[in-house]
């Protein structure tokens, strides 16, 4: 029994080998390897962010009490708003915002001492900047109105409300879905275009171990890159680490291993390295913006967030914010592992089941 472990182990090491040599030396392959970690960098770390730092506004305010006087100029010196009309009917505020030349459009009634209303239009051609700015003016109101003086908000693991803390963390694993299912997405394929897929299946090796060889290669590259990623995070932009190293990496290298299942089966029904690739694109993506991490899945359809919660990324994004951002351990994540374990054998015995039948026809 030891001897036939000890040959099944050198079979897979040999496999794990050869899928490393094939990876490194293919052109293509390299470039998926290095490219998309300092283009996520760039766009998440820069571009990806709902945090306003600049709102430009049009105020039209008929209430010449001190109260609407005090309110216009608590939003005129707050940071980030900058006035660019003073206005002396609707219609300004409306044209205002028709040009693009606001992002808001602040009416005070005349009756605003007395009701404490009023009405702010926004630019809704851009939904995310538009419920973020509404909700700065929102916030210096509810501080003007409120009885003690001053509202202190206070936001808990991400003290300065920035968007890249939660979607650049997130993309440490945004990235292994890519890599992952694109390298273990064309493992088999370039087998076939190389000619080399037969004499594979000519091997002694058994189907589980042709399995575990192809799919190992994918999951340390991409536990590799999403560790240098995290350490981008953590010491470039100052994201610290709230919780263990270790068990960060641990759930990274469980997260890869539940990908792994669904990049081996497209390789196995795609039959050219174009397939293989656009399959893999489009299964990254629609497994990324159904995960919540660009958007909440609380605002989704009821019928939706079904698909959202059988979705692996799902479970891996909130696991590694929670061990990030929140510094809590396994063991307080078990509801969220357990899901990514389950989905993971079923994707794996998918990708065994497929991979089996096209060898045994």
């Amino acid at each position: 029994m030891k001897a036939l472990i000890e040959e099944s182990l050198l079979r897979i090491y040999a496999l794990i080998v050869k899928e490393f040599l094939a990876i490194l030396k293919d052109k293509s392959s390299r470039m998926i390897l290095f490219v998309p970690i300092i283009v996520q960098c760039i766009i998440f770390g820069y571009g990806a962010s709902y945090h306003l730092e600049h709102v430009p506004y049009a105020i039209y305010c008929q209430d010449n009490s001190k109260e609407a006087f005090s309110l216009h100029m608590r939003i005129k010196h707050t940071p980030k708003f900058e006035e660019t009309a003073v206005c002396k009917d609707i219609n300004c505020l409306t044209d205002k915002i028709d040009s693009q030349d606001a992002l808001l459009a602040i009416y005070i009634p005349e009756d605003f001492s007395k009701t404490k209303q009023i009405n702010i239009f926004t630019d809704a051609r851009n939904t995310a900047s538009a419920n973020t700015a509404a909700s700065y003016v929102t916030q210096i109101i509810d501080s003007n109105n409120s009885k003690d003086g001053i509202i202190s908000y206070r936001y808990l693991f991400n003290p300065n409300n920035y968007t890249r803390y939660t979607i650049l963390v997130g993309m440490c694993l945004g990235l292994s879905v890519i890599q992952v299912l694109l390298l273990s997405a064309l493992s088999v394929c370039r087998e076939k275009e190389d000619g080399t897929y037969d004499m594979m299946l000519m091997t002694p090796s058994k189907t589980y171990e042709l399995l575990l060889g192809k799919a190992i290669a994918p999951v340390v590259i991409a536990t590799v890159q999403s560790i240098i990623l995290i350490l981008i995070c953590n010491f470039y932009f100052n994201i610290q680490i709230k919780g263990s190293v270790y068990s960060l990496l641990a759930m990274i290298v469980l997260f890869d291993l539940a990908i792994v299942g669904l990049g081996l089966a497209i390789s196995t029904l795609c039959k050219t390295t174009m397939q293989a690739l656009i399959s893999g694109f489009t299964s990254s993506l629609i497994l990324i913006l159904t995960s919540g991490m660009l958007t909440s899945i609380d605002g989704m359809p009821d019928w939706f967030k079904i698909i959202a919660k059988m979705n692996p990324v799902h479970y891996g994004i909130y696991a590694i914010w929670n061990i990030y951002l929140e510094g809590r351990g396994i063991f307080d994540i078990l509801n969220l592992l357990f899901p990514l374990v389950i989905l993971g054998i079923i994707t794996f015995s998918i990708a065994a089941y497929l991979f089996r039948h096209r060898i045994d026809n």
